[in-house]
């Protein structure tokens, strides 16, 4: 899918604005065109994480892993597969976009019923939110994966946003980490393997998400130490 935002050869001006959120690798502003989308351009500061593809190649023979590219790839590979019910929880691709910081990925961005930029897992845990309120949603999402057979990462709580609606928690969207990392796909070959893969996934956040509220979530000298955002809004604009 493209992005009919803007007109071919638009170069989108992100460098006046801040973005809602800063990741190890990339950054994240509201699509200056058009509210409902965002755009991720890779870091270039010192203080980014860097990854490398997994390969056997030495890691400094290497080009550095472009997320945007390996998510782009994903995402539009998925959309034809499962089709529109795909928005209910993951974010479609719009392709890539010029812009002012370099090469942009344009996605859905989830909003709440107030129009805010939703909130990751990790920041609604952290600022006090009950978490028991949020297990029928992601149940919900579980079931999601693996009606669809979507096999995704390790589902972190960053990674995760909630759209809030008038009478509480809606549909939970995974922004990041999607794809199987495994190196021979098994899981993807023999659907039995897939969906007890994703039912292995959903236990497992769930309980990590337990231990985390129990820990109070995120410090505050994490944040002013911490090279990224640690799933926390800079903004809801």
């Amino acid at each position: 899918m493209q992005d009919s935002s803007a007109n071919p050869g638009t170069i989108l001006q992100l460098k006046g604005h801040e973005p809602f959120g800063v990741g190890g690798r990339r950054s994240c502003y509201v699509h200056p065109l058009d509210p409902k989308k965002c755009v991720k351009v890779l870091r270039t500061d010192e203080r980014r994480t860097v990854r490398h593809k997994k390969t056997i190649i030495p890691a400094h023979w290497r080009r550095e892993y472009n997320n945007n590219a390996h998510e782009q790839a994903i995402l539009e590979k998925l959309e034809k597969r499962v089709g529109p019910v795909m928005a209910t929880h993951l974010p479609r691709s719009y392709g890539m976009a010029e812009t002012d910081l370099g090469p942009g990925l344009v996605l859905d961005l989830v909003r709440d019923h107030d129009g805010g930029i939703s909130r990751s897992i990790r920041e609604l845990i952290t600022t006090g939110y009950d978490l028991p309120k949020l297990k029928p949603s992601f149940e919900e999402f579980g079931r999601f994966l693996s009606d669809h057979l979507v096999l995704t990462r390790s589902l972190l709580d960053h990674n995760l946003v909630v759209e809030m609606r008038e009478d509480g928690p809606g549909p939970v969207f995974l922004i990041d980490g999607f794809g199987d990392p495994a190196w021979i796909p098994f899981s993807k070959w023999i659907p039995a393997l897939g969906h007890a893969k994703v039912a292995r996934r959903i236990e497992e956040a769930w309980q990590r998400f337990e231990k985390f509220a129990a820990s109070g979530g995120v410090s505050d000298e994490l944040r002013r130490t911490s090279s990224w955002d640690q799933g926390f809004l800079r903004h809801r604009g």
